[in-house]
């Protein structure tokens, strides 16, 4: 039995080895937190904050604390979220040595250099983001650890590492928009984890690997917007777990595979932009889970089938830009969720058809270019919930327009221009309150566009194509001066936002500067008008100063009247402005000069006079702007103008009069003064000759001196008068002669 002081120091041993061991713990506990203090803050000084989000990263504040610092239980940090802070600078890779950190996310700043490669050494790292920044360099080896890479949108350059088959717990891999070029290493589909895989937006080269058949996690592929060529591999039809599939924008050729009617689960089918040929493959039909699928512009081919009617979840539908014949299949109409059908650009014949109009679910509607005939189906107006776009331009449609679009309050674009409609202008069009975008050019539409009773038609119009119609009547004032998204349009809306909705960037055909321009985009700060090939008349409103966010105005080609109005000069936006082929008369005002943006001016047959305006813009323009305005001058045209700026004036009638009176008078003078010389002269020489009997010697001599004068031209008014008057002398000579010999 032991005794009771042998029992006590057992005890003071085992609370001194506790003791120890809680002291060591303490200690080590503080060096690590030493540790972490000292990396954030090598991390700090290689970086700018002009934020100052950073600011309460120093010894005065607690670190785990500190902004954008999440620490675990033990206060190790265990993530760094500073994304979208404006950071520059480069990457430290004191955060990498972190023991205990597990996510780095700094996307969204302005970083640049390197990735360090301290990155492979991290065995804590799960998740690293550092997605839109200006990083550049080799893709880093990663750790065997890592869980997801974000690399998107940075200057990463080279090829893709075969070494990136070694991480192979990735689940997601987004390398896309970079600049790495080679190809896809095979020895990416060792990652059989993978889940995500974005490679897209680089100039990668090559087939797909086939490989990649082997990743039964996967659920995203994106491979868009690369130079890779060969056929879609049939393999990829094993991918059964996929629910994305994007090759857009690469040279892929042939067929759509037969195999990827097996993708199941897919929702998201993107193949646009390729070199792809063929038929439908009936098999995709069989994809019911699709909520998405564009195959626009390829070389497909053949009637689209009445099988689409599989597509019961489908709410986005792109074939437009291929071969497509035979007519719009009906069974569109049973698709429930349909939001948009672009069929456009095809050779799609027959009707519109009519049962369209049941999907009330419809935003976007776009028949474009194809052969397209009869009416517009009446009973459109039922997509008045939701329908914003409409495009049925370049058909042949017939008929007018249906009055039940007056139903469509949400509809924003409406172009039905190069049909052949007919009838006179829709007056409802002005109650449509968030219309924008309004094309009609190119049809037999007539009668005018004055309306009484319209009450602030056009509102939010920025786009008015009405060109090559029948229309009369004078330019419509009371839309010119209602049109308030064309007075001082707020350009702060930036120039790179575009006209869109939901899933659809709108497109039209426009004249812009003289050119058809197909605008794939509108953008929102885009304006035009064009009333142009019709028959207008009267006067150019001075109201239409007022539309000083116009960029383009176009009235050529009607019978137009009156002055050039001096408010243009409000029109500061102005880029291209046609006026030609109208009446218009009076001088060019000289306010035009202010319009500074200015590329494309033309006046040209019209009545127009006096001088042309000179500086600034006005210096660009050719000859061709002004041709067919017999009364203008200056500069470009070679008829230059008086000192006080009025066109120097041909010879009027009466000064021609004095000039030949005075031409008239200074000739008989001459022939006066040949007659009297030649009459003394003649009766001298005839009085010798009568006397001598033989005149040849006079005749002789005075032929060579005459023939010597005429040889000698010295262009001279002296010489010409001389050679006047000795051609009288001869005469009268001669006349003399004769005279004087009846005498004899």
């Amino acid at each position: 039995m032991l005794s009771s002081c042998t029992m006590s120091n057992k005890r003071t041993k085992a609370h001194s080895v506790l003791f120890m061991f809680m002291f060591f713990l303490l200690i080590n506990f503080n060096l690590s937190q030493g540790d972490d203090v000292e990396l954030l803050l090598s991390f700090k000084s290689s970086i700018n904050d002009p934020f100052g989000f950073l600011s309460n990263w120093n010894s005065s504040t607690f670190f785990c604390l500190w902004h954008g610092i999440t620490c675990n239980n033990l206060s190790s940090v265990k993530a760094i979220e500073l994304s979208d802070k404006n950071i520059t600078g480069t990457i430290s890779s004191s955060i990498f040595h972190l023991p205990d950190i597990e996510t780095i996310n700094l996307s969204r700043n302005q970083l640049s250099g390197e990735i360090p490669c301290d990155l492979v050494s991290s065995v804590s790292l799960r998740y690293l983001y550092l997605s839109d920044n200006n990083l550049s360099g080799p893709i880093p080896n990663c750790s065997i650890f890592l869980e997801k890479l974000y690399l998107w949108n940075n200057q990463l350059s080279g090829k893709i590492p075969p070494e990136i088959g070694v991480c192979s717990n990735l689940k997601e891999l987004d390398l896309g928009f970079n600049y790495l070029v080679g190809r896809i290493p095979s020895s990416v589909s060792n990652i059989s984890s993978l889940q995500i895989l974005t490679l897209a937006g680089n100039n990668l080269i090559g087939q797909i690997p086939c490989e990649l058949s082997q990743m039964k996690s996967l659920k995203w592929i994106y491979l868009g917007y690369n130079n890779l060529s060969g056929e879609i591999p049939q393999e990829l039809g094993d991918l059964v777990s996929l629910n994305l599939l994007n090759l857009v924008c690469n040279n892929l050729i042939g067929q759509i595979p037969f195999s990827l009617g097996n993708l199941t689960n897919v929702q998201y089918l993107y193949l646009y932009q390729n070199n792809l040929q063929g038929l439908l493959p009936r098999s995709i039909f069989g994809l019911k889970k699709l909520v998405e699928l564009d195959f626009n512009d390829n070389y497909l081919f053949g009637e689209i089938p009445e099988l689409v009617i599989e597509w019961q979840s489908l709410e986005i539908l792109h074939l437009f830009s291929n071969a497509f014949t035979g007519k719009i299949p009906n069974s569109l109409a049973s698709l429930p969720r349909l939001q948009l059908l672009d069929l456009s650009e095809n050779s799609l014949t027959g009707e519109i058809p009519s049962l369209i109009c049941n999907v009330s679910s419809i935003e976007v509607l776009d028949l474009y270019d194809n052969n397209l005939s009869g009416p517009i189906p009446q009973c459109l107006g039922n997509f008045s919930k939701h329908l914003s776009n409409l495009n049925l331009n370049s058909n042949k449609l017939e008929g007018s327009l249906p009055g039940s679009l007056a139903n469509c309050k949400n509809l924003d674009l409406l172009d039905i221009g190069n049909n052949k409609l007919n009838g006179t202008f829709s007056y409802w069009l002005y109650t449509l309150p968030e219309l924008q975008v309004l094309v009609l050019q190119s049809n037999k539409l007539h009668g005018t566009l004055e309306n009484s009773k319209a009450i602030r038609p056009f509102r939010k119009l920025r786009i008015l194509d009405l060109s090559n119609n029948e229309f009369t009547g004078p330019l419509p004032k009371s839309i010119i001066e209602n049109l308030k998204a064309v007075m001082n349009l707020n350009e702060q809306q930036s120039s790179l936002q575009y006209m869109q909705g939901r899933y659809y960037l709108y497109g039209v055909n426009l004249t812009v500067k003289g050119l058809n321009t197909g605008l794939i985009k509108i953008s929102t700060i885009f304006t035009s008008i064009d009333l142009s090939n019709n028959n207008f008349h009267g006067e150019i409103p001075s109201v239409i100063g007022k539309l000083s966010s116009l960029r383009g105005l176009n009235l050529s080609h009607n019978n137009l009247t009156g002055h050039i109005p001096t408010s243009m000069r409000n029109m500061i936006g102005l880029e291209w402005l046609d006026l030609s082929s109208n009446k218009l008369m009076g001088q060019i005002p000289n306010e035009l000069t202010e319009l500074t943006f200015l590329e494309i001016l033309n006046l040209s047959h019209n009545q127009l006079t006096g001088p042309i305006p000179q500086g600034k813009q006005f210096s660009t323009f050719e000859n061709v702007s002004y041709e067919g305005n017999l009364a203008l001058c200056g500069f470009p045209l070679s008829k230059a103008c008086n000192n006080d700026g009025r066109k120097q004036s041909p010879p009027s009638f009466f000064k021609e009069a004095d000039d030949s009176e005075t031409s008239i008078s200074f000739g008989w003078k001459v022939v006066l003064m040949g007659y009297g010389c030649g009459l003394i002269f003649g009766a001298l020489v005839g009085y010798v000759t009568f006397r001598n009997g033989d005149p040849k010697w006079f005749i002789t001599l005075f032929r060579v001196k005459y023939h010597r004068r005429q040889e000698d031209n010295r262009g001279t008014k002296i010489s010409n008068s001389c050679n006047k008057m000795a051609m009288y002398f001869v005469s009268k000579y001669v006349w003399s002669w004769s005279v004087i010999a009846a005498f004899a």
